[in-house]
């Protein structure tokens, strides 16, 4: 290399120091790219834009312009979509309008519909927590959503006391209650409560399902353990001979005579009900209910079963 390219390389050099000194590319795209050309009246000004070392770093963006039959599919598509929307939002309010105020405060917990005894086929409803609100359930049915089939609950007897007139009412729940909905016929010819007399009624009957036999304890009743009329030890030892919940049957043909006249006119289920209806803890929280039929009402496979509100909308369903 001669003498003249390395001088004319070290002034390129130079100049270059000196223009990064004075500013370099941060002073372009302060001051500009461009100048406007100077006229008469105004000074020339600097304009435009440099860009900067990021700028080049960036992916440059590439506008592609679509077809118009693109254009057409795109709006196609779009129209499909808010059509979908809607339609969604339509069931959404449509379900909402199906809905029962009573969704997930009375469900269906258990079902026993495949059963082929009419006696034996029940679904049962679980009553939620209510915070002290009660729900009148009388008018209320259940109702296949395959056959059509349906049926009211109807009304039930507070206090059943068997062999004698029953008052009917509306039944009215509470939270923590269980309600059995039989399809058969009612043992006793009505719905009722339990309540911790109920277990004598399985002495003479049979119930689906069995009836919790937790009645009062004889030896517990406000029973004479003094006086002229104060049981011997034989009938205590017969009193402890009997059953929870049972009617004595038989008795020894030397039982005292004021023992057997207390325990045939005491120990029984009318009886209970009378001596204990005003107890705290005299009804359970439990309901037998009977709809009366002598078919089966439910499918024994691929069946969905409702309950459905006094307004016709839908609590609950169960299907199977």
């Amino acid at each position: 290399m001669d003498d003249t390219v390395k001088k004319i390389l070290w002034i390129l050099v130079g100049l270059g120091i000196l223009w990064f000194i004075t500013g370099g590319v941060s002073r372009m795209e302060k001051n500009g790219l461009f100048l406007t050309p100077p006229t008469l009246t105004e000074k020339s000004e600097v304009y435009g834009e440099i860009p900067s070392f990021w700028d080049f770093l960036k992916k440059p963006s590439v506008n592609l312009s679509t077809t118009p039959e693109e254009k057409i599919q795109s709006e196609i598509k779009k129209a499909q979509e808010e059509a979908e929307q809607i339609e969604y939002d339509l069931e959404k309010i449509k379900e909402a309008e199906r809905t029962s105020i009573y969704k997930d405060k009375i469900e269906i917990s258990r079902n026993y519909g495949s059963r082929s005894d009419v006696d034996e086929e029940y679904i049962k409803l679980r009553v939620n927590n209510l915070n002290g609100e009660k729900i009148q359930i009388s008018d209320w049915k259940l109702r296949s959503a395959v056959t059509g089939v349906e049926v009211y609950l109807g009304n039930a007897t507070k206090i059943p006391y068997t062999s004698r007139e029953n008052y009917k009412q509306a039944i009215f729940v509470e939270g923590g209650e269980d309600i059995i909905v039989v399809t058969g016929r009612s043992p006793i010819g009505f719905s009722f409560q339990v309540n911790k007399c109920s277990g004598y009624l399985e002495q003479f009957q049979d119930f689906q399902p069995g009836l919790s036999k937790n009645c009062p304890r004889v030896e517990d009743e406000n029973l004479p353990v003094s006086g002229p009329n104060s049981f011997n030890d034989g009938c205590w030892n017969f009193i402890d001979s009997i059953s929870k919940c049972e009617t004595p049957l038989e008795y020894p043909l030397d039982l005292q005579s004021e023992c057997r006249s207390y325990l045939v006119t005491n120990v029984n289920h009318n009886a209970c009900l009378d001596n204990h209806r005003n107890d705290s803890d005299f009804f359970k929280p439990e309901w037998r209910l009977f709809l009366g039929k002598s078919t089966e009402l439910w499918k024994k496979d691929r069946e969905i079963i409702e309950l459905i509100d006094s307004e016709g909308k839908i609590v609950d369903s169960y299907s199977y």
